[in-house]
């Protein structure tokens, strides 16, 4: 193998060019909350992909691909008849996380996050049966998107990492959230890196 190509050898679990890897950086977080994500199969491989952290950084979370032939897409089969489902979606007619009894995090449901910008989960959530009969919650307005690795058309748009991360503050903890979100924060600042920017650009 060329010198260039072992400079360019990429981690097969964090996908960060292997002087970046921040693999024993991701924690491993216990949750109530089931998440559920809704990715595709070509975003998902994506070095700069987030639901993929999430995933790694959360045991008992799911990542559902739609358009993949070895796992084909079945929302019902990981629906738990015996928890409460929510799916994050940025709607403002929707409530937000804060507008529910705290019991219902306590008790454990599932919340199913769609992964993409605003134009793919908006278009998820119209085209996919499944999903519109789960009931709609968002987040509460707040600090806009630390992600600085791709651009959002939405000033409003949050990387799904991200997303998750705010969710499970309200419904985990503010510990859970800083945890994800110092993750997300390496993922922004090894890929910065390796393009040479600075996470102050």
């Amino acid at each position: 193998m060329s010198q260039r190509k072992q400079a360019h050898a990429r981690c097969p679990r964090c996908l960060m060019r292997i002087e970046h890897c921040f693999c024993a950086d991701i924690p491993q977080i216990s949750l109530k909350t089931e998440i559920l994500i809704i990715s595709r199969a070509r975003e998902i491989k994506a070095p700069s992909n987030t639901a993929r952290l999430a995933a790694l950084a959360l045991p008992n979370s799911k990542v559902l691909i739609r358009g993949s032939t070895e796992h084909p897409y079945d929302l019902k089969a990981h629906l738990d008849p015996h928890r409460r489902q929510f799916l994050l979606y940025p709607d403002p007619e929707a409530p937000t996380l804060q507008d529910f009894d705290p019991q219902i995090w306590r008790e454990g449901a599932q919340l199913i996050v769609p992964d993409g910008n605003w134009r793919q989960t908006s278009k998820l959530a119209r085209r996919d049966p499944d999903l519109a009969m789960i009931p709609k919650v968002s987040l509460a307005p707040e600090s806009v998107s630390a992600y600085k690795i791709r651009a959002e058309r939405k000033a409003e748009g949050l990387a799904t990492l991200e997303a998750i991360a705010r969710a499970l503050g309200v419904m985990e903890g503010l510990e859970v959230r800083q945890q994800l979100e110092e993750l997300l924060a390496r993922l922004v600042e090894g890929t910065l890196k390796a393009r040479g920017q600075h996470t102050s650009e």
